[in-house]
């Protein structure tokens, strides 16, 4: 029996005083006036907490630098009132209370300690260990002022490790400044104003709550309104942003200026469309499809044709390189397109991308992972030295989804080359390349293409399916549980060595749930059951990515930031990759997620009374 996730999580319901003190706040903010005895007596009615040392107002508008001032309190409500009269008085709050503004409060609640902030560290378990996002600095320098790292803003500033701090840090105060500062570590309870009151944060997050079908819902429609929104008229998506510098510089690249050398990555772009597809599967709206279209003309301008012992083929080039994963999923989407609209404008392409990826299948069962590589043909010789472990799930995964459109008579070669293609991955490949492989396995594609092909009598094979299994057993086996997470929004991540900072991937929890796909097709129920509970626990893990109107609350744009879907729980990068994963597996989830009973009942949720969380 699961424990609540909660456990540790700050419980916060608005109350009608909370409301009626947001209302008080925000009026006092715009005006630029508040009488503190109204403050101190709607502050004492409110569900906050009335003890704390120390308390932190920051003012959050877009555009604007934010504003933030603190005070050690030695009497709550009117601690508070002077604080906020502070606030207003600030030179530049009149320029961020003009337009959409929110404010956090932070109280401090325990006296900080102390701390060494050159041997602080994620990995010790001591007095040493400072956890981003949790934890706060204060620090006091040479200059007699005081400066605030508050607990959040390792989410707020896009910082995951002790290291990024520092280097950030640095870039802000100056090295010399930090050697000659003291500091003191402390934690906090945040919360955020929203148009309906306040909500409880944590690590900077909008404490996620009770997962259920609604908020999965939410969180997708926001995903394909981002995706929809940010679509450039010639197809191409927002490849990657950094929401809190409002920047599409890559962190993979830094040095590459988006603007002068844009890069692409053509095989992220038909995730973007994928996604939309699976939204249209879903709620067959037919609003996604245009945008699909738009996509798919976009990809086959990248298409270049190739002849194979007279049958025509194409594969994807993009970049100087034809990548087996490019034309893998390419493929995919135009089987998944034709699937779901009905449309057969793009059977051609479809039939000379699969001629491609057959004759891709060496006579070992190998893929040949690049047809090109920076503009030079990759001969199967070469193809040792351009191994990749993603590519060849990701091509099985598109003559998977093809293999739906043709005649049986058209399947059996396909059927074939697909079954050495499968003894090599699973039999061979484990032992030649056995340095590739993690105590997390990784290959989600494989596995959805496994659950795709089962769809055929001539592919089921024992072997295959035990392979889906087994991975799916050894994903859970490194997901953080509620009765282990260190933290309690860790519960339903990933992680390669107990401890690591929370993990919640999408294309993993695809893989899962590609698992739990086959486990229903064969009617193990047991094994669906099994599966079921980690994937919802996943789900909520999940659910600490997504980019909602009150987790972007820093965002200098918010009409960008909201709807994406991020690396990390506390970095703010994204990427349509990052999006697809997530979405496409809250769209495929819901099917399952049955209304008459709610299937989230066997997950580690919170109490249902804090809906509004």
């Amino acid at each position: 029996m699961f424990i609540e996730p909660h456990l540790g999580l700050p419980m916060f319901q608005n109350i009608l005083e909370d409301v009626a003190f947001h209302a008080l706040i925000n009026e006092g903010l715009r005006r630029g006036n508040v009488e503190s005895f109204d403050i101190q007596q709607a502050f004492v009615r409110t569900s906050f907490p009335q003890r704390f040392v120390r308390l932190i107002l920051i003012l959050y508008a877009p555009g604007h630098r934010r504003i933030l001032v603190t005070r050690a309190i030695s009497d709550g409500p009117v601690g508070f009132a002077d604080l906020l009269q502070r606030l207003i008085l600030h030179p530049r709050r009149a320029q961020l209370t003009a337009t959409k503004f929110r404010l956090q409060i932070d109280f401090v609640q325990d006296v900080p300690r102390p701390l060494d902030f050159l041997v602080m560290s994620m990995e010790t378990q001591d007095e040493r260990h400072f956890e981003i996002g949790v934890d706060g600095l204060l620090i006091r320098g040479g200059d007699d002022k005081l400066h605030v790292f508050a607990p959040g803003d390792g989410y707020v500033r896009s910082i995951m490790g002790v290291g990024q701090l520092r280097d950030y840090l640095s870039r802000v105060h100056g090295t010399d400044f930090l050697k000659e500062s003291s500091f003191e570590c402390f934690r906090s309870s945040s919360f955020i104003a929203t148009s309906k009151g306040w909500c409880a944060l944590y690590r900077g997050h909008p404490v996620v709550g009770k997962i259920n079908r609604k908020k999965i819902e939410q969180a997708l429609g926001l995903a394909i309104d981002h995706i929809k929104h940010t679509q450039q008229p010639d197809g191409k998506f927002l490849y990657y942003y950094d929401a809190a510098t409002d920047s599409k510089r890559d962190h993979e690249h830094p040095s590459r200026n988006p603007v002068k050398n844009p890069y692409y990555n053509i095989l992220r772009h038909c995730g973007g469309a994928i996604t939309c597809l699976f939204h249209e599967k879903l709620t067959h709206r037919g609003d996604t499809l245009a945008h699909v279209v738009r996509a798919i003309d976009y990809l086959l301008k990248q298409a270049r044709l190739q002849n194979y012992n007279g049958h025509e083929g194409a594969y994807i080039y993009s970049e100087k390189k034809a990548k087996l994963g490019g034309s893998g999923i390419a493929l995919y989407l135009l089987a998944q397109y034709e699937r779901v609209s009905g449309d057969i404008q793009y059977r051609i392409w479809a039939d000379r991308l699969a001629c491609h990826l057959v004759n891709q299948i060496t006579a070992s069962g190998e893929f040949i992972y690049y047809n090109i590589y920076l503009d030079k043909p990759v001969t199967e010789a070469d193809n040792t030295s351009h191994f990749s472990f993603f590519y060849p799930g990701e091509a099985v995964c598109g003559l998977a989804a093809y293999l739906h459109l043709v005649k049986h008579e058209q399947r059996s070669h396909v059927f074939e080359k697909l079954h050495l293609a499968l003894h090599f991955l699973l039999n061979v490949r484990p032992i030649i390349r056995a340095s590739e492989y993690s105590v997390l396995p990784s290959d989600g594609w494989l596995m959805m293409g496994i659950m795709e092909l089962w769809d055929f009598e001539d592919m089921r094979n024992p072997q295959y399916s035990d392979f889906v299994f087994s991975d799916a057993r050894k994903m859970i086996d490194h997901m953080y549980k509620v009765t282990n997470a260190p933290y309690p929004d860790y519960a339903g991540s990933f992680y390669y060595n107990f401890g690591d900072y929370p993990y919640a991937d999408g294309a993993r929890c695809e893989g899962l749930l590609g698992a739990y796909e086959l486990a229903i097709k064969m009617g193990d129920t047991a094994t669906a059951e099994e599966l079921w509970q980690a994937i919802c626990l996943a789900a909520w893990a999940l659910m600490h990515l997504v980019n909602t109107e009150d987790s972007i609350y820093f965002a200098p744009k918010p009409d960008i930031a909201l709807g994406g879907i991020r690396f990390k729980y506390t970095r703010q990068w994204f990427r349509i990759d990052t999006i697809q994963h997530v979405a496409s597996f809250f769209a495929k989830i819901l099917p399952y997620w049955e209304s008459s009973i709610d299937r989230s009942s066997l997950v580690p949720v919170s109490d249902q009374s804090h809906e509004n969380i």
